[in-house]
């Protein structure tokens, strides 16, 4: 027997506790991130009841980001795959913030390029979303040069045909992915205006959809800071400085970020709770066949298994 399966042999009773050991931590991790993000608001002026409609969006916005995990991971929408997603998500605090793109490479199951692939085109298609609705934002604001930014849309297109027939991605995938990006970003854009509004009076309602989402875009790229933590707020700040008061500027941008921690604590508890069997890798995503009783499936020969199970669409 080689070392890793004795390894997995002698852990396998703990397991159990180990996955609630680990979605205890993610917990408190982004308990702990709240906590550091809203220390330093005044509340004074703060026009409360806006911000209890923006919770709505906010949380939407997160599932819908878990799964475009699913999509492109499983061909569909898993529970299974939108919790992995919220619970390897947290890890982006630590530093460094590779970490949850890095452990989900390791859990997603087949080839290494295929890991790789999978990974990145959920940022792609998250990125690609962001800078396009914001840019489409900021031109509607009375800056037309942004608009050009609808152009990233096509990177998730091409990257799909470099590389297909080496991984699960498809443009089907990728397709249905982007439209989820899309719906996800501007339920965020929406969450970010309802904000600023609270914190300030509304105006140039369009300028702050599109500043909320390109510097969600600058914190996903500054991989340095723990989940964009400070690269976002500032990249708002200076959207906006010239049209709101700096003070209004920053309290928006941190009480969205609450609130968008708020949203991740509830939607890590509803549905990122491990369940049996987790921790698995997907047999339908990594392309090996089921087993089913003592046969499996052998493609290309006579032999069949006589019990067939579900196999994931898209796989």
């Amino acid at each position: 027997m080689s070392v890793a399966p004795a390894l997995r042999a002698r852990i396998a009773p703990a397991l159990p506790a180990l996955r609630v050991a680990r979605f205890v931590l993610a917990v408190g991790l982004v308990l702990a991130m709240g906590v550091i993000a809203v220390r330093d608001v005044s509340f004074d002026s703060v026009t409360w009841w806006l911000l209890v409609p923006a919770l709505l969006p906010i949380a939407v916005w997160w599932l819908l980001l878990a799964r475009g995990w699913s999509l492109l991971a499983a061909g569909r929408t898993t529970r299974g795959e939108m919790g992995l997603w919220c619970r390897t998500q947290v890890l982006r605090y630590l530093p460094g913030g590779i970490w949850a793109p890095t452990s989900r490479v390791a859990l997603v199951g087949g080839s290494a390029v295929d890991r790789l692939a999978t990974v990145a085109a959920e940022n792609v298609a998250s990125l690609a979303a962001a800078l396009a609705l914001g840019g489409l934002a900021m031109a509607a604001s009375g800056r037309p040069a942004w608009g050009a930014l609808v152009l990233v849309l096509l990177v998730p297109v091409v990257g799909v045909r470099l590389a297909r027939g080496r991984t699960r991605l498809d443009r089907p995938r990728a397709r249905r992915a982007t439209i989820n990006a899309l719906a996800a970003f501007a339920c965020y854009l929406a969450a970010a205006v309802l904000v600023q509004s609270a914190v300030s009076d509304p105006h140039d309602l369009m300028l702050v959809a599109g500043a909320a989402g390109i510097s969600w875009a600058v914190g996903l790229l500054v991989v340095i800071t723990p989940g964009g933590l400070g690269a976002r707020e500032l990249a708002y700040a200076g959207l906006l400085v010239p049209t709101f008061r700096h003070a209004d500027v920053a309290a928006a941008a941190v009480l969205l970020r609450a609130l968008t921690i708020a949203a991740e604590l509830a939607v890590l508890l509803a549905v990122g709770r491990p369940a049996a069997g987790a921790g698995r890798p997907d047999e339908a995503a990594s392309g090996r066949p089921r087993v089913t009783g003592h046969r499996s499936e052998r493609r290309g020969t006579r032999e069949h298994p006589r019990v067939f199970t579900h196999k994931v669409p898209g796989s």
